[in-house]
């Protein structure tokens, strides 16, 4: 964002005043409240629809700088001013003498410095957007790759979260037929993708017992429902993170169904090359 500021101040007193405004667009879009760009903005909306004049500033031993909103930091670069229609400097801009040489000298320097930092900042975006954009996807891989008969697949923001449609565990930790199927073929397609698995283990809440906070059956079924993923993609146990669910946040609004797991798959971050 500095560079970027930086930047289009280098533009204004260059009288570049598209391009500045377009620089400060971008400060404003990283910081909605950065009051320089915003004064900055402002002032070359004026110019450009004829409501103020800008007029260059030359004067002998000074840097020539065009009428911008430029606050007193940019004249600390070459000397800046900026000029009313009576060609007088504006109150509270410094217009203060420097060596002609000199100056231009630094202010070609912080410019060159806006550069490199607006090209490093570029790059940063590009990886930003690479990244986000190779995430999005695997997600949609992850998604597609684990739709079954039987599963609800949701594709969230980060991750995936896998339902199941009907309660697995018909009482306590002991799953049914169809359960385990289904975990074990889910383990299979698990096994090819480069992800980490949470399985959250859920519980109905007893009459006259807690009705909130986690369970002792909720986290066995989570391992039971580890070891049939584990077993049918042949994949470590530490494979898997288990979590107990809070009792008062099933994913049904039923008993039956809340006897259950659900999983939730994340994409793992590409290894960095060595």
């Amino acid at each position: 964002m500095a560079a970027l500021d930086l930047r289009a101040r280098a533009h204004a007193q260059r009288g570049e005043l598209p391009e500045a405004d377009r620089c400060w667009a971008r400060v404003q879009a990283l910081a909605p409240d950065d009051a320089d760009a915003a004064a900055g903005r402002r002032t070359i909306e004026k110019i450009v629809a004829g409501r103020r004049p800008a007029r260059p500033l030359v004067r002998p031993g000074r840097v020539a700088v065009v009428a911008v909103a430029v606050v007193a930091a940019a004249t600390t670069l070459a000397g800046t001013a900026l000029v009313g229609g009576d060609g007088r400097p504006t109150p509270g801009v410094v217009d203060r003498p420097s060596g002609t040489v000199a100056d231009s000298a630094r202010l070609q320097h912080e410019i060159q410095r806006a550069d490199a930092l607006e090209q490093r900042l570029a790059s940063l975006d590009a990886e930003r957007a690479v990244a986000a954009d190779r995430r999005a996807r695997d997600l949609d891989a992850i998604a597609k790759g684990l739709a079954l008969p039987g599963v609800s697949v949701e594709r969230r923001a980060e991750d995936v979260r896998v339902v199941f449609e009907t309660g697995l565990f018909p009482r306590n930790a002991e799953i049914s037929r169809k359960g385990g199927s289904l975990l074990a073929e889910i383990g299979r397609r698990l096994a090819g993708m480069n992800v980490t698995t949470t399985v959250a283990g859920h519980a109905v809440a007893v009459p006259g017992g807690r009705t909130s906070g986690g369970a002792g059956v909720a986290l066995d079924r989570a391992r039971v429902a580890v070891g049939y993923l584990a077993a049918g993609g042949r994949l470590p146990l530490t494979a898997f993170t288990l979590v107990s669910a809070d009792q008062a946040q099933g994913p049904f609004p039923d008993a039956p169904r809340n006897r259950t797991v659900t999983l939730v798959i994340t994409p793992k971050e590409p290894s960095a090359p060595r």
